[in-house]
Order: structure tokens, then sequence, then C-alpha cells
């Protein structure tokens, strides 16, 4: 999936932010892991990271997160649960959860088999 900078920033002012960044280098980061052409949820779960845990953007993180990956998911053609997948980004928020192997194990129990 080609999701860029630019992307984020309209992902963000859809859920009623300002789009302004908090923390611009750790979505950079997030993006340069992007590259290395890993696999979808190693780079998804570097781009949630930085929303979740290092708030990248002044608000509307964890909704930006969201829809991030549900646009993921939509993009790779899996049937998720949206409540399973709204309580797991709120506990990686609440937990401030970073190892991207965690993760990836919470994000992947809200694809519905």
């Amino acid at each position: 999936m080609n999701l860029n900078k630019k992307d984020l920033i309209a992902i963000n002012q859809s859920v009623g932010s300002n789009g302004r960044f908090h923390n611009g280098d750790s979505i950079d980061f997030a993006f340069s892991i992007v590259k290395q052409n890993k696999s979808w949820l190693y780079e998804l779960c570097y781009i949630v990271r930085s929303l979740l845990v290092d708030h990248c953007f002044e608000d509307g993180n964890k909704r930006t997160s969201i829809i991030v990956i549900m646009t993921y998911f939509e993009n790779y053609d899996l049937d998720y649960d949206k409540d399973k997948l709204i309580k797991i980004v709120w506990n990686i928020s609440r937990k401030n959860i970073s190892d991207i192997n965690k993760l990836m194990r919470m994000i992947k129990n809200a694809i519905v088999p």
C-alpha cells in the first residue's frame, strides 16, 4: 500500500482534527520503515505506533489510526471486527504498547477469519 504523509494528514483532517504534527519525526521514521518493503502488517504497526504511542498529531491520533488500519484491511480484502478494532486501538493507546510484535498480534486479532 502506498500511504504517505499527505494521505495521513488528510485522514487526520477527515476525522475532525487540524492535521498539524506534534511529533513529526516519529511518523518520518515510520515511513522510512514502509520504504523498506516489509510486510504490510509490519508497516502498519510502525504507523500505528507512531500515532498511538508517539502521538504524531496534535489531536485525533486514535481516530486516525482506526481509519488507517481499516484502510489497510480493506486494501488487502480482509474482513474485520470494527468493535474489536476500536478496543484494540484504545488498549494500545492506554497501555502505550510499543513492541511491534505485540502490536502485530493485537491488530491481527481484529481480522475475522
